[in-house]
C-alpha cells in the first residue's frame, strides 16, 4: 500500500512546468535604498519557517510586491525599511501564519492570520502559494504604498461546479468528485450548482499497463459555463495493481484529487479578472 501512495503521490501535472532560476551575477539582493522609488515603503520578508513552502511563499509575496512598485527582498535592509514577518502554530490539523507588518519604529499597525491545513501546506503547490500570497499583499499593499484607507480586498474567486462522472469501477463515480470537491474548497475555491461559472469536467480512463497493473488517466478540463469555452486541461496518470478500484476508492480518491485540484486552481487562477 505504501508503494501505491508513494506512486499515485508522483502523478504528473501538466497544468504548468516549472522553470528554474536564470542565474543573474549582477543582482542585488537585498532594497537599495539610492535608488528604490520614493513613494512605496521597501520592505523585508521574512519567511515563516525553514521548510519549501516556507520559502515558496515568501518568494511569491516579494514577486507581488516588486509588481506593485514596492521594494520587497528577503535580505536585510537599510534603516527605515518595514518588515514583514509572520509567528506560526503548527498543530496535527493545520498551520497558522500571523503576519505582522512592522514600522521603522516598531509599530505594527496591522496583523493578518492565515490558517492552512497541516496535510495541504506540507505539499503546497503553486495555487495554494499563490492564494495566500495574493491574500497577503492584498492586506498591506495600501499600508507600505502610504494609503491611509483599507487594502484592497483579494481577487474575486469564481465559482465552479463539478460535473458528475460516470462508467468508473467501484465507487469511483462518486468518491472522486466528492473528494475534487474538498480538495478545490481547502484552496480557497466556492463550489456552487447550475449558477456556476465554471464548468470542472472529468475524463478518466482505466486501460491495460504492465502485467499485473492498469493504468489510471486522469484529465480535469475547465470550462466557461456561459460560453462552453474550454481554459485549461491538467492531467495525471499512474499506475494501480489490476483491480484495485473495483471496490471502494478510500483515500485513494483523496490522492488523485489533491493533485487535480492543484492543476484545477491553476488554471483557474490564470483566468483574466473581468
Amino acid at each position: 500500500m505504501r508503494s501505491l501512495v508513494a506512486l499515485l503521490l508522483g502523478m504528473t501535472l501538466w497544468s504548468l512546468a516549472a522553470c528554474g532560476e536564470i542565474p543573474q551575477p549582477f543582482r542585488h539582493d537585498g532594497i537599495n535604498a539610492a535608488v528604490a522609488p520614493p513613494g512605496p515603503r521597501g520592505v523585508v520578508v521574512r519567511p515563516p519557517g525553514d521548510g519549501p513552502s516556507d520559502q515558496a511563499l515568501v518568494r511569491a509575496i516579494v514577486k507581488r510586491l516588486t509588481d506593485q512598485d514596492i521594494p520587497a527582498s528577503t535580505r536585510s535592509a537599510a534603516s527605515g525599511s518595514w518588515v514583514l514577518d509572520a509567528a506560526t502554530e503548527t498543530t496535527i490539523a493545520a498551520k497558522t501564519l500571523r503576519w505582522r507588518l512592522i514600522a521603522p519604529d516598531g509599530d505594527t499597525p496591522a496583523e493578518f492570520t492565515q490558517t492552512i491545513p497541516a496535510a495541504l501546506w506540507d505539499k503546497a503547490g503553486p495555487a495554494t502559494i499563490d492564494r495566500l500570497a495574493d491574500e497577503l499583499v492584498a492586506r498591506y499593499a495600501g499600508a507600505l504604498h502610504g494609503e491611509a484607507a483599507e487594502a484592497a480586498a483579494p481577487p474575486r474567486v469564481p465559482t465552479v461546479r463539478i460535473e458528475k462522472l460516470g462508467g468508473l469501477p467501484g465507487d469511483g463515480d462518486a468518491a472522486l468528485p466528492k473528494a475534487l470537491g474538498n480538495a478545490l474548497r481547502r484552496l480557497g475555491l466556492v463550489l456552487a450548482g447550475a449558477e456556476a461559472e465554471l464548468i470542472v469536467r472529468g475524463r478518466v480512463a482505466l486501460v491495460p499497463g504492465r502485467a499485473g497493473e492498469e493504468v489510471l488517466d486522469v484529465t480535469w478540463i475547465v470550462l466557461d459555463a456561459r460560453t462552453g469555452e474550454e481554459l485549461g486541461k491538467a492531467a495525471q496518470q499512474g499506475a494501480l495493481p489490476k483491480g484495485r478500484l473495483s471496490g471502494p476508492w478510500g483515500a485513494l480518491a483523496g490522492d488523485i484529487a489533491a493533485g487535480g485540484a492543484e492543476g484545477i486552481a491553476d488554471i483557474i487562477a490564470a483566468i483574466p479578472q473581468k
